[in-house]
């Protein structure tokens, strides 16, 4: 996978979530089960991704996903997706800001998750 890719899962219970190539990753390899998307240059992949993490795609995937048996949804289907894509400047400035806001939720998840575990650990010293 390249700097900016976007893989979808396809089948399954999973089926619409998805996942950016980022600097921060580590080398990355996909699977068959997964659909690789590769967005042109003029497209900001972070915009496009932060796009997979609406409601609008979600209600998309749930309409498109529902069939008999297993879940799923292939790549022309995902192309359907109506993305309405602004000027370039506006898409980074779009999708950046919606990362920043990821990240400080995915810090303040982590500080609550040890603020909990400091104060499991407070009341069992109390019961003791």
């Amino acid at each position: 996978m390249k700097l900016g890719d976007i893989v979808f899962t396809r089948t399954g219970a999973s089926t619409g979530k998805t996942f950016i190539y980022r600097t921060a990753d580590s080398i990355v390899y996909y699977a068959g089960f997964l659909i690789k998307m590769s967005v042109r240059e003029d497209i900001d992949s972070e915009f496009v991704f932060q796009n997979t993490l609406t409601t609008s795609f979600n209600r998309f995937v749930k309409v498109m996903s529902q069939r008999s048996g297993q879940p799923g949804i292939n790549s022309k289907e995902y192309a359907r997706f109506k993305l309405y894509i602004p000027k370039l400047k506006e898409q980074v400035l779009v999708g950046n800001m919606l990362l920043l806001i990821d990240n400080l939720i995915a810090a303040n998840e982590y500080n609550l998750k040890n603020a909990l575990n400091i104060r499991g650990r407070f009341n069992l010293h109390l019961l003791m």
